[in-house]
């Protein structure tokens, strides 16, 4: 039987924030905060940049923002791919809920085609050991705290294990769940559509929505590692970093673009097929109805039609078939798409191109 706290109810981040008891320190503010995993991470970004760079600074080091003012675009994307994992979680059991509302499908078995926890803590145990065991082994616990003293000790053994990898792990594992897993399942499951939405999308509106969020999400990762890289090129703003992004920045900026390419083109293809499949499907029915129908039905002049009113009633239908559109997205939502692909790798030749 599985176990109902290692299911896609929860995140890692999540279970992390339960365990160190922030969901009950939140209920203790003044203030009201959406989820306290959004606690747990600010508070370690404080840790972070007020507390660990602040004692760096201040014993001979350099404070990252001082270093690199646009340092602040890091401690943004954890928080952005923290807000992002979160809405990208919500939004999937939102979305799959108004499919069987509308019985476009069944998802008793939907968790079995997503990330459960128990898989996210798996990826999590994994990097732990491959990270420890690189700084342990290879680098030397010495060595770390001999370059980067106290403060990176505590970044490399509390901050990146305790906040920063596993909200990664939670972003990378929601957004995969939705533009791989889910079209996926979609896609072998008996899919229907709703052929009397008012937004003639057969009822796949909310799952191309939150293809398309999600995909924003993304994006805004992508445009704030630009910030973070090329920021202190292309302003005014001063800064210490000497070392131009070159080569292997602009090489794994376009890998990851790249790879939310071919994720937000392989998940908007899949529902497409699954739309276009089953809108074809109904398409043959009625016309085979109308065929069986009208007498003589392939000579206009002479077709002869006993029953108007059941004629009336699959032109009806029909109609409403020839509406549905066969992607789950609009015109303005495809330019919106169109426009987030293209900005981030425009921008990015510009900018290496400048400096």
């Amino acid at each position: 039987m599985r176990d109902p706290q290692l299911n896609t109810s929860v995140t890692l981040l999540e279970r992390l924030t339960e365990a160190s008891r922030f969901d009950r320190l939140i209920e203790k503010l003044p203030i009201s905060i959406d989820s306290p995993s959004y606690l747990y991470v600010s508070v370690f970004i404080l840790l972070d940049a007020v507390i660990l760079n602040t004692y760096t600074h201040l014993t001979g080091g350099t404070h990252a923002v001082v270093r690199n003012p646009f340092h602040i675009a890091l401690y943004l994307s954890i928080l952005l791919a923290t807000v992002g994992a979160k809405y990208m979680h919500d939004g999937h059991a939102d979305a799959m809920s108004v499919l069987v509302e509308r019985g476009v499908c069944d998802t008793e078995q939907a968790d079995d085609y997503a990330l459960t926890l128990r898989s996210k803590l798996l990826f999590y145990a994994v990097g732990l050991v491959g990270f420890f065991s690189y700084q342990i082994f290879v680098i030397g616990v010495d060595t770390v705290l001999q370059v980067q003293g106290i403060a990176g000790v505590a970044f490399t053994f509390l901050l990146l294990p305790g906040c920063y990898l596993p909200v990664a792990i939670d972003f990378i594992s929601e957004y995969m769940t939705l533009h791989i897993l889910i079209p996926h399942w979609l896609s072998r499951g008996d899919v229907g559509l709703f052929f009397f939405d008012p937004q003639n999308m057969g009822g796949f509106q909310p799952i191309g929505n939150l293809l398309k969020n999600s995909y924003y999400f993304y994006t805004g990762g992508l445009l704030l590692y630009l910030i973070f890289f090329y920021g202190l090129f292309v302003t005014p703003i001063q800064g210490s970093v000497s070392n131009a992004p070159g080569v292997a920045e602009a090489t794994m900026f376009s890998g990851l673009w790249l790879f939310g390419l071919l994720t937000i083109s392989y998940s908007m293809y899949k529902i497409h097929k699954i739309m276009k499949s089953e809108r074809k499907a109904q398409l043959r029915t009625i016309e085979r109805e109308i065929h069986d129908l009208i007498d003589n039905p392939h000579d206009i002049s002479n077709a002869e039609i006993p029953d108007q009113d059941q004629l009336d009633a699959l032109e009806y239908r029909l109609g409403q078939i020839q509406a549905t559109s066969e992607y789950p997205t609009t015109f303005t939502m495809w330019t919106q798409i169109g426009i987030s692909v293209l900005l981030p790798q425009i921008l990015q030749l510009t900018l290496q191109a400048t400096i």
